[in-house]
């Protein structure tokens, strides 16, 4: 009787134990293999960026980091499939801020961007440009501003599609500056730069990476920037505010994760997600995009959200937009 009992508290210390250590294990987060929804189109900007990343991130959080890309529906599919996804830290989606235009642009739509998701931090901005092509009857932007406004509705710009940040940077800008510029949307940003070459269009609003190369070998010419300072790049190129006060759009791409991670767990994400944003490697790689990366954390990423929803609410009504 002895030999059972003994035999019994070994047992029941064995499997008290075996459960202690798989809780812990299971404890242990991320404990598997982390998606990363990237709501574009393989090989895209933002799907470059979001792999530099993904290849930072798996060896600081010990588990891989896999893309998948669910494209379609103006983005609005991969962001909903994250934002209906359980709150557990291993679904992840990457976006920029056209995040916040889509509450004004699209109605109805099966997300809440503000209650269904939750920031971890911006890793990246990114700076956008008026360009305008060298037949163009201007070369800086009060001689825009003043051909503009001698001809209202006869100019023209193009962009990478109705409802980008592109779009509603420059009708915020037209519509402080009081000008009439017809909108041309593309299908992404290098149709409109081969028009801007070809003199089909005088005016492309665009990042810096599609063009740095043109304006290299004078083939089109940046004439401002939407920021509220000038460039290193192009000390020449004013800032757009310093003839209207106000205009800044800055284009930025990071993580979010659906409402309900637990805090540690996002707050591990959210330091992974940091220390890639100033790694060495990572910054000299955006650099060669002509990108900035800059860590914004989720508390300010949050603010910005809530602040530039309310801004392109305005923006779209005011100019009648509407998502084609």
């Amino acid at each position: 009787m002895m030999y059972i009992k003994r035999k019994l508290a070994i047992l029941s210390t064995a499997a008290f134990w075996f459960i202690s250590c798989n809780a812990g294990a299971q404890d242990q987060f991320p404990s598997r293999p982390i998606k990363l929804v990237v709501p574009n189109v393989p090989g895209g900007g933002s799907d470059v960026i979001a792999r530099a990343v993904a290849q930072r991130l798996a060896p600081l959080l010990g588990q891989a980091v896999v893309v998948e890309n669910r494209s379609g529906g103006a983005e609005n599919i991969g962001i909903d499939f994250v934002a209906k996804s359980a709150g557990d830290g291993y679904t992840l989606l990457y976006a920029s801020n056209s995040l916040t235009i889509k509450p004004s642009l699209y109605k109805g739509l099966p997300y809440n961007v503000e209650n269904d998701l939750q920031p971890l931090g911006n890793v990246i901005t990114d700076r956008m440009y008026i360009v305008a092509g060298m037949n163009a009857p201007f070369k800086t932007l009060a001689e825009l501003q003043k051909y503009a406004k001698e001809h209202p509705g006869k100019l023209a710009y193009g962009t990478p599609g109705t409802g980008t940040p592109h779009h509603l940077a420059m009708e915020l800008y037209k519509s402080t500056a009081g000008l009439d510029i017809v909108h041309v949307p593309y299908r992404g940003t290098g149709p409109g730069v081969t028009d801007l070459i070809g003199g089909s269009i005088p005016l492309l609003i665009s990042t810096s990476s599609p063009v740095v190369g043109y304006v290299k070998t004078g083939k089109v010419r940046p004439i401002a920037i939407f920021d509220d300072k000038r460039s290193s790049s192009y000390r020449d190129v004013p800032a757009i505010s310093e003839t209207s006060p106000g205009v800044k759009v800055v284009i930025w791409q990071g993580f979010f994760v659906p409402k309900g991670v637990p805090t540690a767990d996002s707050a591990k994400l959210t330091e992974a997600l940091k220390a890639v944003a100033n790694d060495a490697g990572f910054i000299k790689q955006m650099n060669e995009l002509n990108i900035t990366a800059t860590w914004t954390p989720p508390d300010t990423v949050r603010s910005m959200v809530k602040a530039e929803i309310a801004q392109w609410a305005r923006v779209v009504k005011e100019a009648g937009i509407q998502a084609e």
